[in-house]
């Protein structure tokens, strides 16, 4: 398989609700050791590189064995830097061909959806002709802005749902790029990107306590799925590395 690692973004400075990525989830004791419990089920925990600041947050990662990738203090303090230069403070540092950006505030994004996304990169960028890969969900809704409607007709020609444009929403779920590209770039999406379509779970966001919320509600929905499961013969090999380019760090 390629040589991919995955970036866990975490910082002490949550502006919405303080300490987010502490938070209890599932039978973990913070967001942080729940995310790196689905990822380690399917990519050796060394691929994944727990990137922060706070000493604190990076000793969460050990019991995983994961990498631990310690960001530079002005690339987490209070959007300081622009977020080309969080991307780019980052991903410099990560010595692999391929990176994949995982959020902790998506939750329930399940770990076979992960090992799906990485199958369809494989076959979509590494052997295909697109460049990146974007987690998504198709939205068959009606979407307004100020000047009025954007997707469809609102008037005596409505458009009923099933004939909507395909209209995709970015879920935060997971990026994936080459490693070269991101820094040429200064982004983790690309041009031509697999639309990696994810479950209505993945894209559940946490960005305020309602989202908190709903989230530990769901869990029930995931955890009932049995969604923590992989199926064995969907793990990748991660020790033949094919087609990748030279790392220059």
């Amino acid at each position: 398989m390629y040589d991919l690692a995955v970036v866990v973004p975490v910082r002490r400075g949550s502006s919405r609700i303080a300490e987010k990525c502490l938070l209890p989830f599932g039978d973990e004791e913070t967001l942080i050791e729940w995310k790196l419990a689905q990822l380690s089920k399917v990519i050796d925990p060394k691929r994944i590189y727990l990137s922060s600041e706070d000493e604190d947050f990076l000793a969460l990662g050990d019991r995983f064995g994961v990498s631990r990738h310690h960001r530079a203090r002005h690339l987490a303090i209070d959007h300081i830097a622009p977020f080309r230069d969080v991307i780019t403070g980052i991903v410099r540092d990560i010595p692999h061909a391929h990176i994949a950006w995982s959020t902790v505030v998506c939750p329930l994004m399940a770990p076979q959806e992960y090992c799906d996304a990485f199958h369809a990169y494989h076959d979509g960028v590494i052997h295909g002709d697109h460049d990146s890969l974007l987690g998504v969900n198709l939205m068959k809704e009606y979407f307004w802005s100020r000047d009025g409607a954007l997707n469809y007709e609102a008037t005596r020609n409505h458009t009923i749902s099933q004939d909507l444009p395909e209209w995709f929403k970015v879920t935060n779920s997971i990026y994936m790029a080459p490693r070269h590209q991101i820094l040429a770039n200064e982004y983790f999406v690309g041009q031509n990107p697999v639309l990696q379509s994810l479950s209505k779970l993945a894209a559940v966001d946490i960005d305020y306590i309602e989202d908190y919320r709903i989230a530990r509600a769901l869990y029930a929905v995931y955890a009932e799925d049995g969604l923590d499961a992989v199926t064995p013969q969907m793990k990748l090999d991660w020790n033949n590395h094919e087609s990748d380019l030279p790392i220059a760090i």
